[in-house]
């Protein structure tokens, strides 16, 4: 990747995350304001995937089906299968159910579905609430994203480019091998002291990595056949 185009891809990154910002800080706020607010159990999470899933349907998703809810402290990741069960596109939810949006890795680097634009779907909020665009909190791209050196053809050496990433710019952390594939990219959870500390994303094409700053702190998750 030339310099120039590190440049630009890095300032689409930045303002992709920054763009959600105030959306994260509003979560927040409301969430340490709320005295009710616990852990999400796991009925809260199945609570969770049917909502999401009522949205597919509803937008010309009918057959995709959620095949993971983490929740964190300032949002809902939700991973996203095809008709087939394979890894189609993720996105984030607030813990209030306030908003919905693309996550940003798949906006940016899913070659089939990111802005879900290639699809014939009609972009509606899950009904109730509205959709979001952006990507929330996210430092300087030294911290947050670091360019290739080429291409990615597997998830081991997905792994392989994480852990290498992982060991500069947060020592201590490891990603799991047991991530997904989507379309253009790699999502891994990430470990620390062999429990969940967050996730990161790699560009199958060009092997940036991206980490997942803006999710807050792991609180649960829960899995689901699809």
């Amino acid at each position: 990747m030339s310099k120039q185009r590190f440049i630009t891809t890095a300032l689409v990154v930045g303002a992709v995350a920054l763009a959600a910002t105030a959306f994260a800080a509003s979560t927040r706020a409301h969430a340490s304001s709320d005295a009710t607010s616990v852990k999400p159990t796991s009925a809260a999470l199945s609570a969770a995937r049917d909502r999401v899933e009522q949205w597919l349907g509803s937008v010309g998703f009918a057959g995709f089906r959620v095949s993971e809810v983490m929740a964190f402290s300032t949002n809902d990741y939700v991973a996203i299968n095809n008709k087939n069960g394979k890894p189609a596109f993720e996105l984030l939810m607030a813990p209030n159910r306030s908003w919905l949006m693309e996550e940003p890795p798949s906006m940016m680097w899913n070659t089939r579905y990111g802005m879900l634009g290639n699809t014939s779907a009609t972009l509606q909020p899950i009904p109730g609430l509205s959709m979001m665009w952006g990507g929330g909190m996210m430092g300087s791209p030294s911290n947050w994203y670091s360019r290739g050196t080429g291409k990615v053809t597997s998830l081991n050496r997905a792994v392989e480019v994480a852990d290498t990433w992982l060991a500069k710019a947060r020592p201590g952390e490891k990603a799991e091998t047991d991530g997904r594939a989507f379309p253009g990219y790699y999502t891994l959870d990430t470990t620390r002291k062999g429990k969940t500390a967050g996730m990161l994303s790699v560009n199958a094409s060009t092997g940036a990595v991206w980490y997942h700053g803006w999710h807050g702190t792991f609180s649960s998750e829960r899995m689901f056949e699809s």
